[in-house]
């Protein structure tokens, strides 16, 4: 039995259960490119920051179909590209992955440091799930995050 939310009900439902996102769906494409926001370091004080290692993580979580990541770009915070982290496009095959490190004595991206993964297959394929883990690798608490990364283009069959 379907029931209607209003109020404080729709609220709640609304902040525990949040959209679905592009990379969530079940559509298979041919390509993307995907935008996953790093941070090199972050601010805790106006005059503190805390220097981060970032993790690239690209997971191929379809199953039965490959696909090819063509580049995976490392910019800064003013968007310039920094590297091109691949000498060339890399394979995955179904639930594997390819992770990429950004150390933590490279503060060359800024806080507002970003990847861009571009990848394509062949026969139609999940998005992949790319995100970045931050950590400050300090040895002791220190912050640790990720990001999700974005669609921004797609090929679609």
């Amino acid at each position: 039995m379907l029931k209607k939310l209003t109020g404080t009900g729709l609220l709640i439902c609304l902040l525990v259960s949040p959209p679905a996102l592009a990379q969530d769906l079940l559509e298979k494409v041919l390509g993307e490119t995907i935008y996953v926001p790093a941070y090199s370091r972050v601010f805790s004080h106006p005059n503190r920051s805390d220097l981060l290692a970032a993790t690239l993580a690209v997971h191929n979580v379809d199953p039965s179909t490959s696909l090819t990541l063509k580049s995976v770009d490392y910019h800064d915070e003013d968007g310039t590209l920094l590297r091109s982290v691949l000498e060339k496009p890399v394979e995955l095959a179904p639930l594997q992955s390819k992770t990429v490190l950004i150390p933590i004595n490279d503060t060359s991206g800024g806080v507002g440091a970003n990847f861009l993964v571009v990848w394509t297959s062949d026969q139609p394929a999940l998005s992949p799930i790319a995100e970045a883990i931050m950590t400050s690798g300090s040895g002791g608490p220190g912050p640790s995050f990720s990001s999700r990364g974005r669609v921004i283009e797609r090929k679609l069959p």
